[in-house]
């Protein structure tokens, strides 16, 4: 990985990286993956310069030994700075327990467990030690705030006199530390701009450029994938032998009695004449299968397996329904039938049912959804399939003249058409 400068850690070929957005994902969005400032999406924030006139107002005590902390580390406040905006951290997560445990404890934790995962394969040729990372890591938080770890803006130099790494080490360290998760890089660092350096002269700052600016985090939890249940995708690829209904729950049966409730005699009787129902027939299973794999198919059909959707989408299948029908079928109810199509549904082989019969209170099975729109598809196939004929034959045509042409060449015709007013 080449070399970065002021103070950026961003290589040059990264992971992916979602976009910056201002919601929090949910459990049904997938997570983000990095929030910070990229190549794609720059954040260059504003330059601000700050006032020289004393405070007449009272000031709280604990700001008073702030600012006393700070220049007693040699951080004073600029009389220039970079405002990066109010969005600037949105998404980013925050320390949990300040920078000795962030440092100490989280930083190793994701080290052991993520290093070889996430670094390795993006630094094959520049690796870095924990004890290195941890040093680094001890410096970098000492500059950022307290309580959310945010807004560290060291330059690397300065964390290489901090630590007495190289700044090559230094951009490692942040490079791995952005990698396991534990760092977003909100903005790189960049030169100053002409106006801002006229700013930075006119209030006596004669610096260059802006270091980088880093919030310090821990390792985002991810949710797990729950265990497959009855009616996911994983039980129609299960074979029937090795099928295990395990419940923990109140469906199962006692831990004491290792029996379920008695039941009345009635519901005994039914249930022991009750035979099983017959297997829906093989078309009904293919079209469950064809309707699954289409992509304008939604996420909550998939929460059922092929063989779950046979028994409810047999009456389709016998009058040669296609996946095109059933999409366009649950378009129609939720355009023209004016109804909520909702995106989690609680049972949706019951919402798939219901929708089926009220396209049978208004229509019949043979009045497919799709049908005209299936027409005017095969018909413009169809239309380019006798336009690429016609050019063929017409191409053919071409080639026969121009074969004739050839051999008429230096023919008796073609002799007395060149040289007419030769007697020979």
């Amino acid at each position: 990985m080449e070399d970065t400068s002021h103070g950026s850690a961003r290589p040059l070929v990264a992971p992916i990286v979602a976009p910056r957005v201002h919601n929090f994902s949910g459990p049904g969005r997938a997570p983000r993956a990095y929030r910070g400032c990229t190549v794609t999406r720059p954040r260059r924030g504003t330059a601000r310069t700050r006032s020289r006139r004393r405070l007449t107002t009272p000031v709280a005590p604990a700001h008073l030994l702030r600012q006393l902390v700070d220049e007693a580390n040699g951080r004073a406040p600029a009389a220039i700075h970079l405002d990066l905006g109010d969005d600037a951290y949105a998404g980013v997560a925050c320390w949990l327990a300040g920078e000795q445990r962030w440092a100490r404890v989280a930083v190793p934790v994701a080290y052991y467990s993520h290093y070889d995962t996430k670094v390795r394969p993006v630094m094959p040729g520049n690796p870095i030690s924990l004890r290195a990372l941890v040093r680094v890591a001890e410096a970098r938080a000492r500059y950022a705030d307290w309580g959310t770890g945010r807004n560290s803006r060291p330059t690397n130099e300065r964390l290489a006199a901090d630590t007495g790494y190289s700044v090559r080490t230094v951009q490692r360290a942040d490079t791995a530390l952005r990698l396991l998760g534990l760092a977003t890089e909100v903005l790189r660092g960049r030169q100053r701009t002409r106006t801002e350096r006229f700013a930075s002269w006119r209030v006596g700052d004669r610096h260059r450029g802006w270091a980088s600016v880093w919030a310090l985090h821990d390792v985002r939890i991810t949710l797990l994938s729950p265990h497959p249940h009855k009616g996911s995708l994983l039980d129609s690829l299960l074979p029937f032998s090795s099928r295990k209904v395990i419940s923990g729950g109140a469906g199962g049966h006692s831990a004491h009695t290792k029996s379920g409730a008695s039941r009345p005699a009635s519901t005994r009787r039914a249930r022991r004449g009750r035979s099983p129902g017959a297997a829906p027939p093989r078309e009904a299973y293919l079209l469950a299968c064809a309707w699954l794999r289409d992509s304008r198919t939604p996420r909550w059909a998939r929460r059922h397996s092929p063989r779950g959707w046979a028994p409810a989408l047999a009456a389709l299948a016998a009058h040669r329904w296609t996946g095109d029908d059933i999409n366009q079928l649950l378009t129609d109810w939720q355009g023209a039938g004016g109804h909520w199509l909702p995106a989690h549904p609680h049972k949706p082989i019951g919402l798939v049912r219901s929708i089926i019969s009220w396209h049978l209170a208004h229509n019949s099975l043979d009045d497919r959804p799709a049908a005209a729109e299936t027409a005017r598809i095969d018909a413009e196939r169809q239309q380019r399939a006798q336009q690429r004929a016609a050019m063929q034959a017409e191409l053919a045509e071409s080639r026969r003249a121009r074969e004739a042409g050839r051999r008429a060449r230096g023919g008796p015709g073609h002799t007395q058409a060149l040289f007419p007013f030769d007697d020979g």
